[in-house]
């Protein structure tokens, strides 16, 4: 079987190689990214006034803009009933803000907070900075979430190297503590 990785030396612009998977799983570096923020956004629509404002004013813009976002590692998209969910993976926590206050999406904010109640939406948005990781995929899983911007490598399911994998993602994490204190 073969997939599609991401490698590390170019996160944001995704330089592909092919990914020989045979019958292992593979396991995503996420060592390589001490800093990683994932965030999860999600839109709740309570009435079609909403879906069909939301659809016109924000929807394709923030694809297109989402794609050249800088420091956004991957994305994945979800509706669920009438909400809509999207799974983003920052390179740190100081990309997603450097994004999220600048236009356009301070203009979808702005746009939000007042058509919000008239349109009957609702808008969450949850925030993580994991001390601790491991991002690993059974043999026949096509890339997902980490092991689209990872560097990925063969792994033997059931090992039971989880915890070795999470410790080196732990111990890069305090290596890059001196630079991101002022954040935490």
């Amino acid at each position: 079987m073969t997939g599609v990785a991401r490698s590390s030396n170019s996160p944001s612009l995704g330089r592909t190689e092919r990914l020989e998977t045979g019958m292992r799983g593979y396991v995503a570096h996420l060592w390589d990214y001490p800093e990683l923020t994932i965030a999860i956004f999600g839109l709740q629509l309570h009435g079609p006034r909403g879906m069909e404002a939301y659809q016109r004013e924000v929807a394709g813009e923030l694809e297109k803009t989402l794609v050249a976002a800088d420091g956004l590692l991957a994305s994945r998209q979800f509706e669920i009933g009438d909400e809509f969910v999207s799974l983003q993976y920052w390179r740190s926590h100081a990309d997603l803000a450097r994004f999220g206050h600048a236009l356009p999406h301070t203009r979808w904010w702005r746009w939000l907070n007042i058509h919000a109640a008239e349109l009957d939406i609702g808008f969450y948005h949850e925030i993580y900075r994991p001390y601790a990781a491991e991002a690993i995929y059974e043999a026949g899983t096509s890339p997902v979430g980490p092991a689209t911007f990872a560097t990925t490598s063969s792994v033997v399911g059931g090992e039971g190297k989880s915890i070795e994998r999470q410790r080196r993602f732990r111990e890069s994490v305090k290596l890059a503590l001196p630079a991101i204190k002022h954040e935490i």
